[in-house]
Parts: structure tokens; sequence; C-alpha cells
């Protein structure tokens, strides 16, 4: 087997969103932004949205409406808009002023040294976070960059995978997609036969689904470096 093409994910993977979140909910319901955070991903995004309303996966005011229920709280506005407003800055500084986690450039250096072809596959704000990151270090590291805008598709869909593949005249088996979210990042790059290494920093539950169970699994960004040797 021998990998060319890298789709790499970018937030939770290269761009520490967590730790941007958790700075900007720090203190709302009396919480901690890390407690708060967690609630918000696992428990409302990844539970609730995207196993009962992927339709509303980017409705920020609905996640907040399904917080408060959480929470038990009654909702309140003021407050939903709040982090409403928390999510848009945290959006930004994703893309002008990224906190990039410790291993995320020796690892593009790495691939790149490797000759491997990097596609940018995010959600959205593809052109931004690539310009940023050459700004920060001066190189280009993606040879193209996609995202929903730009192909029109939502990355949970598998058509989102074959249009990159169909676009970069890349081959499903010598392409692997790199990413945190099982439902973006491994289930359609699975269906659409491409291998997939799922980024666990946080030492997630394994999925249950098999159509979501990674090729390969890791911790830290750097040792996909090892896989891909592995791999040829």
């Amino acid at each position: 087997m021998m990998i060319k093409t890298i789709l790499m994910d970018y937030d939770s993977t290269l761009h520490d969103m967590d730790t941007a979140m958790e700075l900007k909910l720090d203190g709302i319901f009396g919480l901690s932004g890390k407690e708060l955070y967690k609630i918000w991903v696992y428990e409302i995004h990844r539970r609730k949205i995207h196993q009962e309303y992927l339709h509303r996966h980017d409705d920020v005011m609905f996640h907040c409406k399904l917080l408060f229920d959480c929470l038990g709280k009654p909702f309140n506005d003021e407050t939903a808009k709040n982090i409403c407003n928390k999510f848009e800055e945290a959006k930004n500084q994703a893309k002008f002023e990224p906190i990039y986690y410790p291993e995320t450039i020796k690892t593009l250096e790495k691939l790149k040294e490797r000759n491997y072809s990097i596609y940018l596959s995010t959600g959205d704000d593809a052109k931004e976070k690539a310009e940023t990151l050459e700004r920060i270090t001066g190189k280009k590291y993606f040879s193209y960059i996609f995202s929903e805008s730009i192909l029109g598709v939502l990355k949970t869909e598998t058509k989102y995978y074959e249009r990159v593949l169909e676009i970069t005249s890349s081959i499903p088996s010598e392409s692997v997609s790199v990413g945190d979210t099982p439902l973006s990042d491994i289930r359609p790059a699975k269906l659409a036969g491409i291998h997939t290494i799922w980024v666990n920093r946080v030492n997630e539950p394994r999925p249950e689904e098999p159509d979501q169970v990674p090729d390969f699994e890791v911790d830290n960004l750097i040792q996909i470096v090892d896989i891909m040797d592995s791999l040829g």
C-alpha cells in the first residue's frame, strides 16, 4: 500500500479549538470553561446533534436550547446569545489567531519532507485558515484546500470526500483522512474507500458504529508520521 494523499482536518486536529472555546466559555452557568465545553461537545453536539438533529449541525442557537435542557435550566435568550457570540469569536480566532498544538508544525514539516500531498479538509473558512498558517510559518503546506462551502456538500456526507478525490485525481486506496471527529472525518471517508486516522487526544470511547471505527487511532498528531511510514 502506498499513501500519496493526506486529507487533514483543522479544528481540534491542527488548531486547539478546545482550549480556545474553554477560555471563551469560562464562568457561564457558574461552570469552568472546560466543564461547559465538554458538555457542549459530548452531550449536545455528538450525542444529540449527530444522532438526532444532523440537519442542524451548524445551528449554534439550537445547540444552546439543548444545552439549557441538558443542564435543567430555563432558556434565557441573553445567555444564549452570549454563548453564540463566544462561538463566533472562537471561529474568528481559529481563522486569524489560531492556537496550534505543540506538534502541529513539526508534523506538517515531516509530512512535506516525505513528499505527501496534503489537502486541508475542513468544515468552513478553509481559505482563511490556510492563509493564516502560511503567514505564521512562512510556508505553504496545503496543495489544495477544501471546505463545505467550496464543495457545496456537508463534510458528514460521503460525497464530500468523493469530490475531493475527483478534483485532486487521487485514488482512495492511496489516500488517508486525518481528523478528530468520527462522524465527519472517519465515517464518510471510509465509505469513500479512504484510509482513516482518528486523532483522539482526550481518550474518547471508541465509536460503537462499525462505519465510524478508524483504521488507526492516535492521541498525538506526530504519531501519524510513523503510521504513514509503516504504510509505505
